[in-house]
């Protein structure tokens, strides 16, 4: 395998991996939590783009990513615009 073949492999096991454990993570039934172990245990790559599209977001999760959108924001604004001063 050349290093290009590595990356991709390693990118997508670390997607697999992750989707696995969001999936388990979620507060699903159990046959869906079976259903979509075994759609991204069969199809990987794709089951897990399939999974991502149609997963609904966590109660607090809209907010969280609200407030951090907010707080880099700020603290963009505070930095001086000029990089070589410090």
């Amino acid at each position: 395998m050349t290093i290009i073949g590595i990356t991709i492999g390693v990118a997508l096991l670390i997607v697999w991996v992750i989707t696995i454990v969001d999936i388990v993570r979620q507060p699903l039934s159990t046959k869906q939590t079976v259903a979509w172990l075994l759609i991204v245990l069969i199809v990987p790559f794709i089951g897990a783009i399939i999974y991502w599209a149609m997963r609904k977001p966590e109660a607090g999760e809209a907010e969280y990513f609200a407030e951090a959108d907010a707080q880099r924001r700020y603290e963009a604004q505070q930095r001086p615009f000029d990089s070589t001063r410090p």
